[in-house]
């Protein structure tokens, strides 16, 4: 993987076809090979930053002296970022990706635990950046000049005016340990992650050429192969799952688009990718404007709606002539929503409705569930075109096995593991997730919850606050909505809903759309209480991370002594 790696990152230079598009202004586009000279450039600059009497990389990891130099990165999503992280890779420098959520003791304190020795940080953050003890520099994005004040001049600290010196850069060189990244905080702090390249396995001509084999027809055979592959990318690039689709990306000649959540929508419709991961929040808000549009159909093709459902046309491939055929005349408002070219759309991060997925299965879109951990090296169980089911996360790619009380155990070496220390295995081998969830009788995973966040009712009954949520799903695609309970006996629903022009007020709005929901639960799942919050949660007030998970505790913490109404009046 590294040597993979290596290679496309210097194969980038004689590149003119593929591109990176982005934002800065405007529309922005780069070749690869552009994005080749800024890798190199970045990677003198960062040599010009080493502190004097750095071990090289070599006799870091390969013979115990020294460290390596650490580079910390934080910032909003953005072409620098993206740049400055692929620098530290081919360099060989070890990339210290913090959440830029996060308040400013918490960004200073991660940096400092993790031994950052220069800090490289978007403009915009300067202000929560006061904390920090290592040297900051800071590059501009179309976030930091979005101020007048912060894009007026250049100033001594920006990474920009470093002049750069000769630094070699070979696959050797390159770290096995190669960047140290944190989870999202959901449970209140950030998790520390090493993450590593995987061992090259040792050569085996026989089994290994087979192997190839299969490989390479899978590859042919499906739409990876294609020319014209695109990859949307706007979540946090903190977030370790959206750096390795870039890496990705980069090994197979796929376009790069960057966006951030607020682009992202109107980014699907003019650069039409085949390629997106993205947590929930998104595909409800495009499955209600696909709903819309479906209700919008003629009697006619309302009428071949319904065959098309019934002949199972919508679950055939993408390439099979006669559901492209049907998608033309079907679908033409519905395919703007999305772009019209979803390959392979990939949601995970947080529990995700199931009439959402429906809505999509039925204009012929599978939204593909994935299932990892960050503290964890591989993918833990990931839906397919084979494997697919509407509410399940595929079959498991791991060794998988559900624990007495629910929760979801997994088989993984600990040479695998960069830091064994943050997982805690069982008796038998086993790591504990966290998470709840069945195998059904396909050997089809699906999942429940967070166990630390299972809501145990004085009367013994337990409720999943995410299942409640999803019921919701209409209110999830304006704002998040947060269930919980203050007193163990009664079920809390936290949420904004803003006023209406000639509708009822935000609460008033609010109070009716939770007793409609409380028809669709069971009795020991119905929200008692509601509390209406001045504001949605965002990540900019630190109640959703990065990947808009809610922060449950900051939730019950800046709601608990908040007066709660009662949903039925």
């Amino acid at each position: 993987m590294k040597r993979q790696l290596f290679k496309a990152l210097e194969a980038l230079a004689d590149n003119h076809d593929n591109e990176v598009v982005h934002r800065d202004g405007g529309r922005v586009r780069r070749t690869w090979a552009e994005l080749a000279h800024d890798i190199d450039q970045a990677v003198g600059r960062l040599a010009a930053l080493r502190p004097e009497g750095l071990e090289g990389p070599e006799g870091a990891e390969g013979r115990g002296e020294g460290r390596v130099f650490q580079v910390g990165l934080i910032g909003p999503t953005s072409y620098a970022w993206m740049v400055l992280d692929l620098a530290c890779v081919k360099a060989g420098f070890r990339s210290i990706a913090v959440p830029e959520f996060l308040t400013g003791r918490e960004i200073a304190d991660l940096f400092r635990e993790a031994g950052a020795d220069v800090v490289l940080a978007d403009r915009s953050l300067a202000g929560r950046l006061t904390e920090v003890d290592a040297p900051v520099r800071y590059f501009r994005s179309r976030h930091a000049t979005r101020s007048a004040t912060l894009a007026a001049s250049p100033a001594d600290d920006d990474f920009d005016r470093v002049d750069a010196v000769a630094w070699t850069c070979t696959a050797d060189r390159m770290l096995d340990h190669y960047s140290t990244g944190y989870s999202s905080g959901t449970s209140g702090t950030a998790k520390r992650i090493d993450l590593t390249f995987p061992a090259e396995e040792p050569a085996r001509p026989g089994r290994h050429l087979l192997r190839l084999a299969v490989q390479y027809y899978r590859y042919r055979t499906s739409f990876w192969s294609r020319k014209d592959n695109r990859l949307l990318v706007f979540m946090p690039f903190s977030h370790l799952q959206q750096r390795a689709f870039v890496r990705l990306a980069l090994m197979r000649r796929i376009d790069i688009v960057l966006s951030d959540p607020l682009r992202c929508v109107a980014d699907l419709v003019v650069e039409k990718p085949n390629i997106m991961v993205s947590v929930p929040m998104i595909y409800e808000a495009l499955a209600a404007r696909i709903e819309q549009k479906l209700q919008q159909l003629d009697a006619r093709r309302q009428a071949v709606l319904g065959l098309y459902l019934r002949l199972r046309i919508n679950r055939l491939g993408n390439r099979n002539p006669v559901k492209r055929l049907c998608g033309r005349y079907l679908f033409p408002t519905v395919r703007k929503i999305y772009g019209g070219r979803a390959d392979y759309f990939v949601t995970g991060s947080a529990p995700i409705d199931p009439r959402t997925l429906t809505t999509f299965h039925r204009v012929g879109v599978r939204i593909y569930e994935g299932y990892g951990q960050s503290e964890l090296p591989r993918i833990i169980s990931m839906s397919s075109e084979r494997d697919f089911r509407i509410g399940s996360v595929g079959k498991p790619r791991i060794p998988v096995r559900i624990a007495a009380d629910g929760e979801i155990m997994v088989r993984i070496d600990r040479a695998e593991l960069a830091d064994p220390s943050v997982v805690t295995y069982d008796q038998d081998g086993y790591i504990h997730t966290g998470d709840l969830g069945h195998l059904d009788a396909d050997g089809f995973l699906f999942l429940h919850g967070r166990k630390d966040d299972v809501i145990v009712l004085d009367n013994g009954k337990k409720v999943f606050p995410a299942r409640v949520e999803t019921v919701f799903h209409e209110l999830k695609t304006r704002h998040a909505i947060c269930v919980t309970s203050f007193d163990g006996k009664r079920l809390t629903a936290i949420a904004h809903w803003p006023d209406e022009p000639g509708g009822p007020g935000g609460r008033e709005a609010l109070r009716g759309y939770l007793t409609e929901g409380n028809t669709h639960l069971a009795d020991h799942e119905k929200v008692t209480l509601f509390v209406s919050a001045p504001e949605p949660f965002t990540v900019e007030n630190g109640l959703l991370t990065g990947t808009r998970k809610l922060r449950r505790p900051r939730i019950r913490a800046a709601y608990g002594e908040a007066e709660a109404e009662r949903v039925d009046g």
